[in-house]
Order: C-alpha cells, then sequence, then structure tokens
C-alpha cells in the first residue's frame, strides 16, 4: 500500500516536464562510432572516465550501445584509461591536525611505540660507538 505523501509525490513527478539534451552525434552527423576515434569518445565519458548516463548525453538507446561498446574496445586496446585518479584535496576533519582521532595500528596498540623505542635504543647505540670521547676532542694531540 502507498501512502497518501507517496501518492502525491509520485503524480508531481510525472507532472515535471524534463529538458531533453541536445544530441551530439546527430549534431555532428556521426553515423558510425569508431573506437579509434578517442577525442568523440572522452564527450561521452566522465572525468574519472566513466560512461555518461543516455539521459546525460542525449543519445537514443542504440546509440548509447554502439558508444558503451566502442569504449570497451578502446580501453581494451589502450587508446582509453579505465579509469583516472582525480586528486581532491579536503579539509581536515575534527581533531585531525592535532593527532586526536589517529587510529592504532594492527594488533596491539602499542606495537608502533614499542618499535620506535627499540630503533631509537639502536640509532643510539650506534651514534654512541661512532662518536669519539669528549677529551679527545679538547685536548689536541701533541705529536709535532
Amino acid at each position: 500500500m502507498t501512502s497518501k505523501k507517496n501518492k502525491e509525490r509520485a503524480a508531481r513527478a510525472a507532472m515535471r516536464k524534463y529538458k531533453k539534451r541536445p544530441n551530439l552525434l546527430n549534431a555532428e552527423k556521426v553515423e558510425y562510432i569508431d573506437y579509434k576515434d578517442v577525442n568523440l569518445l572522452q564527450r561521452f565519458m566522465s572525468d574519472r572516465s566513466k560512461l555518461k548516463a543516455r539521459r546525460m548525453n542525449g543519445n537514443d538507446v542504440q546509440q548509447q550501445r554502439d558508444v558503451a561498446t566502442a569504449v570497451k574496445n578502446a580501453r581494451e586496446m589502450a587508446l582509453l584509461p579505465y579509469t583516472k585518479r582525480v586528486a581532491s584535496t579536503r579539509a581536515p576533519r575534527r581533531g585531525e591536525e592535532d593527532g586526536y582521532n589517529e587510529r592504532p595500528s594492527r594488533g596491539r596498540p602499542d606495537a608502533d611505540n614499542a618499535l620506535v623505542d627499540t630503533y631509537a635504543d639502536v640509532i643510539e647505540a650506534e651514534v654512541a660507538a661512532t662518536e669519539t670521547p669528549a677529551a679527545e676532542v679538547a685536548a689536541p694531540s701533541e705529536e709535532a
């Protein structure tokens, strides 16, 4: 059973007039969609290399099928990428700048801290072994 609100919403949606998108293929009088025509195919793809919907392109059903097939063939032939990475920067979340929301490592929560401590001990030992004693540095040798 549908509620009264849903019936009203469906009636309003049925009354909406959608603006038909201009058909790019008909405007340019393209009869055959070639998979090698990368510039044409990229016009039917989003910035992440996904195919745009038929209602976004203005294509009819058969044209959209032909575009999809051509894009798939071009991807297979390495003329078009399957995906593109889009670099986006986001604002830091609350407390992220001061380390509030940092996640603990997998396994033991202090595993990372224990490793850092052991590495610090090893580095201190290596530095101590390679340093010359302060007495030798302060007093110049009298070999001359």
